[in-house]
């Protein structure tokens, strides 16, 4: 199996604390992948939630500029970092730039659904 990501419509992140988030998933469950493979997109000046819950993140920063807030720790994030969030902690990204915030993130199948 092979797309690609131009082919996958990205879905408006909606709740409390999102600002300009889109998600496209680009492998999952019904590929095969016993898990999930999204890219998250972050407008400039928006963020994803700061929440938690029981499952990892893994995740590749594409391209962009933000901070990574895991546990009220901020640690900068640019194209080429790698983060890994462990379950139940509390985290979130922040596009800092003016450019979007891309990044690839992993998590297990219990972590996504379509």
């Amino acid at each position: 199996m092979v797309r690609h990501e131009d082919d996958i419509k990205p879905v408006d992140m909606q709740g409390d604390g999102v600002v300009g988030v889109t998600k496209q998933i680009l492998i999952g469950p019904k590929d095969g992948y016993d898990g999930f493979m999204r890219v998250f997109t972050v407008q400039a000046g928006g963020k994803s939630p700061y929440h938690a819950h029981a499952w990892f993140h893994a995740n590749y920063i594409l391209e962009g500029q933000g901070k990574l807030v895991i546990e009220g720790v901020e640690q900068a994030v640019k194209a080429g970092s790698v983060a890994y969030i462990e379950g139940g902690k509390m985290h979130n990204f922040v596009n800092l730039g003016s450019t979007p915030l891309r990044f690839i993130c992993l998590v297990p199948r219990s972590g996504d659904s379509y």
